[in-house]
Formats: structure tokens, sequence, C-alpha cells
């Protein structure tokens, strides 16, 4: 969980995956794996607001 919290910070504060991956904390495919799932929990939170 500390590695998924740890991506979510650095997404949400602008890198993009290659800059992610590049810090050598992920590889590519865990990177774009927790961009997924990221996407998915904001999707799911814009429609628990409405």
């Amino acid at each position: 969980m500390k590695s998924y919290n740890d991506f979510a910070v650095q997404y949400e504060n602008g890198m993009t995956i290659m800059e992610i991956v590049a810090k050598g904390t992920n590889s590519r495919r865990t990177a774009y794996r927790y961009k997924a799932y990221y996407e998915e929990l904001k999707k799911m939170q814009e429609e628990a607001g409405r």
C-alpha cells in the first residue's frame, strides 16, 4: 500500500509515469497498473459525489 500511496502523491504532483519509473521505485508495468487503479478510484469518487 505504501508503494501505491507514494505513486499517487508523485502522480498528483504532476510527475509523468516515466519520471516515476526513472526514480527506480516501481517498474513500468507496476506504474501503469497503479495509474489504472488511481483513475478508477477517482472515477468512483466523482460518481459518489453526484
